[in-house]
């Protein structure tokens, strides 16, 4: 799988620039073998085997995410910049000129599927076929042991998907807690999806889901957590004025997006405006 390919060859790269050979970072818990399968791309470490191969680099977890900005990144790298770009500036034109005509790999599908979605967030028109939406669920199901390639799909499909179907899939992410809890970098992907997943359940009035995303939240997102924060707590009073139809509490979301317009948030203010828009 491409993130298996480019995690493998991103770890040989910075095992080559610290001078350390392949036996340097075996141990009694990891063979050389291993490494090897690992580095070319043909098998993937269990979490225990992987902490040990960055340990046989001297380094923590923390040290050899960082280390990612430092390297080349693959196909799913530059794709996420073009796709982010396209949004930041809500180019839809731009989101539909990624999308290709015959995907035939399984890779440009997912790739297809994600553009379409990020034009249904803008503009709230559904180019998803049935067939895509099919495709994605199998993808996601069949998975026994999800990667953060996986969980990245999942926090950016979730419209792809059967409602109920998003919510146990979710559940399911929260019980993985050795895939976020020992990895920075997966723990941020975690957070961020489980914010997207509260928030999707406030737009399909699925209150009672969202509220179970939301104490999952309580706890996992600290207080440097700025930006997740403010959309949680914006979201809460879009959840409160749902169910209730307080105007007062529309008027105090409206005041909440000035304010982020304010802190130059504006790229999270116009998003949350037009996430309102597209599902009244």
């Amino acid at each position: 799988m491409l993130n298996l390919k480019d995690l493998g060859a991103h770890y040989r790269k910075v095992r080559e620039s610290r001078g350390y050979s392949m036996g340097d970072v075996t141990s009694n818990h990891l063979n050389k073998s291993q490494v090897s399968r690992f580095e070319n791309g043909t098998q993937m470490l269990l979490l225990d085997g992987f902490m040990h191969a960055i340990n046989g680099l001297n380094m923590t977890a923390s040290e050899f995410f960082l280390t990612i900005g430092n390297f080349e990144g693959g196909n799913l790298h530059r794709f996420g910049e073009k796709l982010q770009s396209y949004i930041v500036t809500q180019d839809i034109e731009g989101l539909k000129s990624l999308i290709l005509p015959k995907p035939r790999t399984k890779e440009k599908k997912i790739f297809n599927i994600l553009a379409k979605c990020a034009i249904k967030d803008l503009s709230g028109k559904n180019l998803l076929t049935d067939e895509e939406c099919l495709f994605i669920d199998k993808h996601l199901t069949d998975i026994e042991e999800w990667t953060v390639f996986d969980v990245n799909i999942f926090a950016m499909v979730l419209e792809t998907l059967d409602i109920n179907l998003v919510y146990q899939l979710g559940l399911d992410l929260l019980k993985k807690d050795k895939f976020y809890k020992k990895l920075p970098y997966n723990a941020h992907i975690v957070k961020r999806t489980v914010v997207n997943l509260y928030v999707h359940m406030i737009l399909h009035r699925k209150f009672s889901y969202a509220d179970v995303f939301e104490k999952k939240l309580e706890v996992l997102l600290k207080p440097n957590d700025i930006v997740e924060r403010i959309a949680v707590s914006i979201f809460k009073k879009i959840s409160c004025y749902r169910q209730e139809e307080k105007s007062e509490i529309l008027t105090e979301i409206e005041r909440d997006i000035q304010f982020l317009k304010k802190l130059d948030a504006s790229v999270l203010a116009k998003k949350i405006e037009i996430l309102l828009v597209n599902y009244t």
